[in-house]
């Protein structure tokens, strides 16, 4: 595997890890948990009709607008909520200004942040938060009206209403005041202001209903006690059911055209799911294309290149400031280790004047063409070289004339160690069998 292969991959596995690391709280929103905390049908409509628990989140009702001027499609509503509630119920309408300098009031240490987010609905998401944690109460979106009497859901520290198909909204919320939850939520707020991009990821994310189901995923995690829970208003609960609390008007003004194109998506899933593996394979092409480029002589030069820039640089820098004597080895000194000699390298110049090691492939013999005839010319190369140090020819011819059958083996016996005791070659005793054969 390449060495440019692995830096990717390498590459790839952090990439992959810090993701994780960055949306772990949204991934843990897979596993939908709400109903453990539930609002039962039980405690909210009593068989009786009389709730028995002490009352808990204070009788306020709070919603948010610009102005005081409320479009008329929204009024119906508001006016439903304020009329249930008239008798015994304080209801409080945080308008911007309003909302700013109590904000300035109570909360000066966010003021900044406040007068920092770029969408109006960011604000009002943030003053929902920060009345709740302050007075307690009930907090109803406009485009939900009041269909029964809030009664029943004030008997818990504090809830929040269930959506689909995970987490929690923040469109109807109650507390206590100074709930820990709503104290972690106003608290995190500035960690939060971020910019995505896409405005409704931006909202959604930094004061919108995804930022509040991740701190409450935060919230729970380690385990809280009994009155710190917060509740969960179940789907049948909020609306559409005859004992449900509120119904629900055209809403969602702050909505722009990007969320209006990834709602449209849940219409149009097939589509949306060619798109993404359209999308992925247009990420592997340009990976592929960037490993092609990395592996490519023109990448290396350009790395040489980069490096010779950085190394003109900090030797100019060096020379400006006469420090350019640590950049030379003046003494050419050596060190040995184990009877090797390695210079001594200087460590910058050895990083700036690096060059991209290339790795050739040693040239095998089983590469190189034969040579025709080869083997017939080493065979006769070897016949007409005999290398001796003590017995020659003539003492191989002298051998042959006085040599009778019966000492054949005796001879061969002699000259075998005769050869071996001199280094000879073997051809000695080829000839010495050659001219035994002809004598038997």
């Amino acid at each position: 595997m390449k060495k440019e292969l692995k830096y990717i991959i390498y590459a790839h596995v952090a990439l992959i890890i810090y993701l994780i690391y960055l949306s772990f709280d949204l991934i843990t929103l897979l596993h939908d948990d709400t109903f453990s905390d539930a609002l039962l049908d039980i405690e909210l409509n009593p068989f009786n009709g009389k709730i028995d628990k002490p009352q808990l989140i204070p009788k306020i009702i709070h919603q948010t607008y610009k102005t005081n001027e409320i479009p008329e499609i929204w009024k119906p509503g508001q006016k439903a909520c304020i009329e249930l509630h008239n008798e015994d119920y304080q209801y409080i309408l945080w308008t911007d200004k309003k909302s700013r300098d109590f904000i300035s009031e109570e909360f000066p240490w966010f003021l900044k942040t406040w007068d920092n987010y770029k969408y109006p609905i960011q604000r009002a998401d943030a003053i929902r938060y920060f009345a709740l944690s302050h007075y307690g109460g009930i907090y109803i979106d406009l485009d939900d009206g009041c269909e029964r009497r809030l009664d029943p859901l004030l008997t818990v520290p504090a809830f929040v209403r269930k959506t689909i198909p995970t987490g929690i909204s923040n469109d109807v919320m109650g507390s206590v005041p100074n709930h820990p939850f709503f104290l972690k939520v106003i608290e995190s707020l500035e960690n939060y202001q971020r910019n995505w991009l896409v405005p409704y990821i931006t909202i959604m994310i930094s004061t919108g209903p995804l930022f509040l189901s991740i701190i409450w995923k935060q919230y729970k995690r380690w385990g809280i006690p009994e009155a710190g829970k917060v509740k969960i208003l179940m789907p049948q609960d909020y609306k559409g059911n005859k004992y449900s609390f509120f119904a629900i008007a055209p809403g969602s003004s702050w909505h722009m055209s990007d969320a209006h194109f990834i709602k449209s998506l849940a219409n149009h899933l097939i589509l949306a799911i060619i798109g993404g593996f359209l999308i992925a394979l247009v990420i592997l092409l340009i990976e592929y294309l960037f490993y092609s480029f990395i592996i490519s002589q023109t990448f290396k030069k350009i790395l040489n290149k980069i490096r010779g820039g950085i190394s003109w640089i900090i030797t100019t820098f060096l020379k400006i400031f006469n420090l350019d004597k640590y950049l030379t080895n003046e003494n050419n000194d050596y060190k040995k280790i184990d009877d090797v000699k390695i210079k001594k390298s200087n460590i910058i110049l050895n990083f700036l004047n690096s060059k991209t090691n290339v790795k050739r492939r040693n040239r095998k013999d089983s590469n190189l063409p034969i040579e025709i005839g080869i083997l017939e010319k080493l065979t006769n190369e070897n016949d007409e070289t005999i290398t001796t140090t003590t017995t020659t020819d003539i003492e191989i011819d002298e051998i042959k004339e006085n040599i009778k059958p019966d000492v054949i083996i005796e001879g061969k016996k002699k000259i075998d160690d005769e050869v071996l005791d001199n280094n000879k070659t073997t051809s000695i005793n080829d000839k010495f069998n050659d001219y035994s054969d002809d004598i038997v």
